[in-house]
């Protein structure tokens, strides 16, 4: 195999976790004696890290290496929008819950960042390490933190020194030297290869596969990708509960389906819509189907909502969870309006009738009455959890509160059952079917491989351009901030203003 491009994550299906089960994967296919070969110029350190596992990494001359730890970046408005006049009212269940800190603060809280720090300290750790056994390095995971908290921009010079790559080889070097290893192609006079296109639709085209892949016997893989919303939408940023539970219902009434597995990908989102999908959930296990959950990077808080319906739990040791809690955002318009000479007028037939609009700030009274509405959400969560995982409601609040888990705690803690990837889920889920052999349909139905290969590797400008008229690094990073705020605000729309939401989720700490 050999491997170039960058593994920047887009959305929430390549994310730390994600990416090493993909590693894993690289593990077994070197397992077979064949080679994996890489070759970057400066890649990120989620690229590195699967670079990492190569028989062989060359790095062009001009590359550099870029290890300077990890860090998780918001972007905070609350005095922006006080400034102009919106207000926004905040009632939450848990001192850990940040998921509003970025709309009403202007920073983050102590317990926040405490939470964040941990799970960065953690993940670096794990990042260390796995670069420390992937290359053999005999530095300890201490030294090579050490070195690179002093030299973090390595050249590619430094790099090879360090033991971090092979090989420092330009591009048209490399080509040479795996045409010299293997056959060459006689039109191209390069090696001869085959794409990952071609190896798909040779694949597709093989009359066995047809037997290996069809069965009248199937499982069901459904994604939950994004933060959870009402209605039915599904982009791979939003998940729509409605969409959601329509594919499971879907599921639940084919007889050829014999077991469902559902890989979150998730921080979150409404109640409602979290709800909507737990239902159907509920209901296609009381019909006997079994029902396997296959934790991603990131499977919180309303995504853990909806793995409480659930006969196993997979995650991985970096997964994060938990964040079991709830909050209440109600924004008002009133002070903005009256600055640009808007107002708003109601006839109504009780004082609370329009507690719901965006034309006014809450009274205390009907704060009171909201707070009652989401500490009840609250111990409805505590009590789902404490019935899926065989615990007390009281065991369940001390890791509750709003804390963000590591897969690794979330075990120990009892959240999750056991590590594993999506490829362990589904074979769980055959094993509690009765299946010895099953085809396994994907929900939503994914694009054929030309569109998916086309897209992928036809549409996208060469690495390190950058198109004409596009504003630099330094600006786009700028507008990914805004851009990170307002799909937050977009996603909040849960007709009762109840979310249970990860803090800090469109954070990609440092990778």
């Amino acid at each position: 195999v050999f491997i170039e491009g960058s593994f920047a994550p887009s959305g929430y299906g390549c994310g730390y976790q994600t990416i090493l089960e993909l590693i894993d994967a690289l593990k077994f296919f070197k397992e077979s004696g064949k080679a994996v070969i890489g070759f970057c110029h400066s890649p990120s350190q989620l690229d590195y890290l699967v670079y990492s596992v190569c028989d062989e990494l060359h790095m062009d001359p001009s590359g550099t290496l870029l290890l300077n730890g990890l860090a998780s970046e918001d972007f905070f408005i609350g005095e922006t929008l006080e400034k102009y006049g919106v207000g926004m009212q905040v009632v939450k269940t848990g001192e850990y819950k940040g998921a509003v800190e970025p709309l009403t603060s202007t920073g983050f809280s102590e317990e926040n960042r405490e939470q964040i720090k941990r799970v960065l300290d953690l993940r670096w750790k794990h990042f260390l390490g796995s670069i420390v056994a992937n290359r053999s390095l005999s530095a300890s995971i201490e030294d090579l933190n050490g070195s690179l908290s002093r030299d973090f921009f390595l050249d590619s010079a430094q790099a090879l020194e360090r033991g971090l790559v092979d090989f420092v080889s330009p591009y048209d070097r490399l080509m040479d030297i795996l045409a010299e290893r293997g056959r060459i192609n006689k039109d191209s006079k390069e090696f001869s290869r085959v794409s990952l296109l071609e190896y798909v639709d040779r694949s597709a085209s093989d009359p066995r596969a047809e037997k290996v892949f069809s069965s009248d016997k199937k499982v069901a893989v459904v994604y939950v990708e994004g933060a959870i919303v009402d209605g039915r939408i599904d982009d791979g940023l939003s998940a729509g509960g409605n969409e959601i539970a329509a594919r499971v219902r879907d599921i639940r009434n084919d007889s050829d389906f014999k077991a469902l597995v559902l890989r979150v990908n998730s921080p979150g989102g409404s109640v409602s819509g979290s709800d909507v999908i737990l239902s159907e959930i509920r209901r296609a296990r009381k019909d006997g189907l079994p029902v396997v959950v296959s934790m991603g990077s990131v499977a919180a808080s309303g995504g853990y909502w909806i793995s409480t319906e659930s006969d196993r739990i997979f995650a991985g040791e970096q997964t994060i969870t938990g964040s079991i809690g709830v909050f209440g955002l109600l924004p008002n318009l009133k002070e903005l309006g009256s600055r640009f000479g808007v107002y708003w007028d109601v006839v109504k037939t009780h004082d609370s009738s329009d507690v719901m609009s965006v034309s006014r700030p809450k009274t205390e009274e009907e704060i009171e009455v909201i707070r009652d509405y989401v500490a009840g959400i609250y111990e409805r969560f505590l009590e789902l959890v404490a019935k899926s995982r065989l615990k007390e409601v009281s065991e369940i609040e001390k890791i509750a509160r709003g804390r963000v888990w590591l897969g690794e705690d979330a075990r120990q803690n009892g959240l999750i059952d056991e590590f594993g990837g999506l490829v362990n889920a589904i074979e769980h889920a055959a094993r509690s079917a009765d299946l010895k052999s099953y085809e396994v349909v994907e929900y939503p139905q994914v694009e054929t491989s030309l569109e998916v290969f086309s897209k992928a590797f036809g549409m996208e400008p060469p690495k390190g351009s950058l198109p004409l008229g596009s504003s630099g690094p330094g600006f786009d990073r700028l507008l990914r901030s805004f851009d990170k705020v307002f799909g937050r605000l977009r996603d909040l729309n849960d007709p009762r203003h109840a979310y249970a939401l990860l803090p800090w989720y469109s954070g990609s700490f440092g990778f």
